[in-house]
C-alpha cells in the first residue's frame, strides 16, 4: 500500500522541525476550496451521483424486475396484469479521519505562506483513499492486524480506509446468484495473461447485457499498465482528439470506439479492469470535509484533525464486469 496514503489517512503524525519529519510542510487552516480540491482530484465524484445524506443511512428505491407489455388482439379487450419488482439501495455513513500534531515553533517560525501547497497535498491524499476505497475497498476482508508496520498486501490494518467501503472491482469479482435476479456481477472476461485489447472491452460489454447496449454510457477502468497497451490501440481515441465541448475525468486517457470512456487508476489492481455504467454508483456525503483545530498545552502543539463520512454503493450489480487475468508488469528490474 502506498505509503503516503497510510499517513494521510491512518497514521497519527507528529511533525517536528526535525528533518524527516515533516518539518518542511506546515499545516495552516483549509479553506472551503479544500472541498473542491477533492471534487477535481476523485474523478469518481464527477463521474458518479453524489448525494446528501441527512441521516446516518438513506434508502433509494430501485427497481429490479421489468414490467412486461403484451399485445392486445382484440378490441375493448382487458389488459393484461403485469408486476414490477422494487428495491433499496442503502447508504451508510462511514468516516475517514486523520490527525496531525504541529509544533508551535513549525508556525511561529515559517518564512513563507504553504496553504496552498499543504491544502493541495491534504486534499489529493484525501482524494486518492476515496477512490482506492470505492475501487477496490473490501468491508468483509479477512485478514487483518491491530499492528500497522505488520500490515502488507495481504493482511490489512484494521483501521486500514478500504475496509470502509466496498469498492467496484470487489463488486465485479461477485459472480455468485443469478444475473437475471441482479443480485450478482456479470460474467467475467478472463484475459489469457495478454495484452489489453479492444477485444476484451467488447466481451466485458456483451456480459452486461442490457445495461452494456449504449457505448456511451459505458466506463472502462484500467490499470497503468494496461492503459500503457491501449495507447497503441488504433481503436482508441485519445483525449486530444475529443471535440472542444468534451467532458474529460479526472485520468480519462481516451475512448474506445469513440463512445467507451476509458480511465487509468493507479488503484486498480494490476492484471485487472472493469467496466460499468456511468449511472450506476451512488455517493452518500453525510459529512462533508471538515478541518477542526486544538491546542495542547502539555506538548505545546497544534492539533489538526481532518473528517468526513461518505458511503458508496452501487445500483445495479449486473452492470458490472471484472476483467481479470491481465498482463503484468514485471516485478524484476
Amino acid at each position: 500500500m502506498d505509503k503516503s496514503l497510510q499517513d494521510a489517512m491512518n497514521r497519527i503524525k507528529a511533525v517536528t522541525t526535525s528533518d524527516g519529519e515533516g518539518g518542511d510542510f506546515i499545516p495552516l487552516p483549509l479553506a472551503r476550496e479544500f472541498i473542491k480540491f477533492i471534487f477535481d482530484a476523485n474523478w469518481m465524484r464527477q463521474l458518479f451521483r453524489v448525494i446528501p445524506m441527512n441521516a446516518p443511512t438513506r434508502d433509494f428505491p430501485k427497481v429490479l424486475g421489468q414490467t412486461k407489455v403484451y399485445y392486445q388482439n382484440t378490441e375493448r379487450g382487458a389488459a393484461t396484469q403485469t408486476s414490477v419488482a422494487t428495491g433499496t439501495v442503502r447508504l451508510t455513513a462511514r468516516k475517514f479521519m486523520s490527525q496531525i500534531n504541529v509544533s508551535e515553533e513549525i508556525l511561529e517560525d515559517a518564512q513563507e505562506d504553504i496553504d496552498l501547497i499543504v491544502r493541495d497535498h491534504f486534499a489529493k491524499q484525501l482524494a486518492a483513499a476515496e477512490e482506492e476505497a470505492m475501487l477496490v475497498g473490501d468491508r468483509a476482508h479477512a485478514l487483518t492486524t491491530a499492528t500497522e508496520s505488520a500490515a502488507n498486501a495481504t493482511t490489512w490494518f484494521n483501521k486500514d480506509h478500504r475496509l470502509a467501503l466496498n469498492g467496484l472491482l470487489t463488486l465485479a469479482q461477485d459472480i455468485v446468484g443469478d444475473f437475471d435476479a441482479e443480485n450478482r456481477a456479470g460474467n467475467r472476461v478472463n484475459g489469457q495473461a495478454g495484452d489489453f485489447s479492444t477485444r476484451l472491452a467488447r466481451e466485458a460489454k456483451f456480459n452486461m447485457g442490457k445495461y452494456g447496449r449504449t457505448m456511451s454510457d459505458l466506463i472502462l477502468i484500467v490499470n497503468p499498465w494496461s492503459a500503457n497497451q491501449l495507447l497503441d490501440d488504433d481503436k482508441l481515441v485519445t483525449v486530444e482528439k475529443y471535440g472542444p465541448k468534451a467532458t474529460i475525468l479526472t485520468g480519462e486517457f481516451g475512448k474506445l470506439y469513440g463512445r467507451i470512456s476509458v480511465v487509468e487508476s493507479a488503484y486498480m489492481t494490476n492484471g485487472h479492469a472493469v467496466l460499468t455504467h456511468r449511472n450506476n454508483g451512488y455517493i452518500g456525503d453525510r459529512r462533508k470535509v471538515r478541518l477542526r483545530t486544538d491546542d495542547e498545552i502539555q506538548t505545546d502543539e497544534r492539533l489538526y484533525v481532518i473528517t468526513e463520512r461518505i458511503d458508496f454503493q452501487t445500483q445495479y450489480q449486473p452492470a458490472l464486469v471484472n476483467i481479470y487475468n491481465l498482463d503484468e508488469p514485471a516485478t524484476t528490474s
